[in-house]
């Protein structure tokens, strides 16, 4: 595995964990169709969520939510009505949050949720 994947996935299991901790269901990680691949689907109350994770090591590179363009939230948008188009069941609420992780060079990892960016 890369360094570069390593560090996604790095991100993407401590986005899991805070989300549990807040009492949300994961559905899928890493969910991929033709259009890409969505990180994380789980819900928050009767909530679908379409969680985009973006993981940094620093800030050189630019906050990691700043790689969240107007393009990738197009995608983002078409790969949750994949999602949505395979389920059976139905759900009051579809939204799409980012959540921008950051891990220093030393001390803990700073989350950033961002929510109904989409």
């Amino acid at each position: 595995m890369a360094a570069k994947d390593a560090v996604g996935r790095y991100g993407e299991d401590l986005v899991v964990r805070r989300l549990a901790e807040r009492g949300w269901v994961v559905l899928a990680r890493n969910w991929r169709c033709r259009e890409g691949e969505i990180d994380i689907v789980a819900t928050e109350g009767d909530a679908l969520v379409v969680v985009e994770v973006k993981t940094r090591r620093g800030a050189s590179m630019g906050a990691p939510q700043e790689a969240v363009t107007v393009r990738k939230l197009a995608r983002l948008r078409r790969l949750a009505a994949a999602w949505l188009a395979a389920q059976d069941r139905r759900w009051p609420e579809v939204r799409i949050d980012v959540v921008a992780v950051t891990l220093p060079r030393a001390g803990a990892a700073r989350l950033e949720h961002l929510r109904a960016v989409g």
